[in-house]
């Protein structure tokens, strides 16, 4: 189609992949937003679990959140330090707000977006460290036979998993 006001306008440069950034800032933001909501609220909500509790598999706990029974779930989750994982989710989302302007600046910002990463990979570990502090605590209150019996559920839930990880 010809423009109408005669005029031809070049095509701007970058305006494509200005709409690929955005679209996938946009993206991420959710993703993080969700994630970060979802995990702030539901630790200690005293929500109702299913077999698969997210608030541990977001504490690096994978398979244990399947294979703890709910009370002691609960008390994993009890022994964990909310305000200090408020603060690690919080500066996870900050290090995604900071990674969204580094892959908008013009031009890209390697360091800005290296370093907005490492910040919520260092945030995310210590989360982890947090839930594992936790499960390592409940696990040393257990006996024997009751340590036996989560080695068995252990087992049937990495065999539920099997197909993310190839049974493995």
């Amino acid at each position: 189609m010809s423009d109408p006001s005669g005029e031809h306008k070049a095509p701007r440069r970058g305006a494509r992949g200005l709409k690929i950034a955005l679209g996938l800032s946009l993206g991420l933001n959710l993703l993080i937003v969700g994630l970060v909501v979802g995990a702030v609220t539901s630790i200690g909500s005293g929500r109702p679990m299913g077999d698969d509790d997210p608030r541990l598999r977001s504490l690096g706990l994978g398979p244990f959140a399947i294979a703890l029974p709910r009370d002691e779930r609960q008390a994993v989750t009890d022994r964990i330090d909310r305000a200090a994982l408020r603060a690690d989710r919080r500066e996870m989302g900050q290090a995604m707000a900071d990674l969204r302007a580094a892959l908008l600046s013009e031009p890209f910002d390697r360091a800005a977006a290296e370093a907005a990463l490492n910040r919520s990979r260092d945030a995310a570990s210590a989360a982890q460290g947090q839930g594992h502090r936790a499960l390592l605590d409940h696990l040393e209150t257990l006996d024997a036979t009751e340590r036996a019996a989560l080695v068995e559920r252990l087992g049937r839930a990495l065999r539920r998993m099997g197909g993310r990880d190839g049974g493995r």
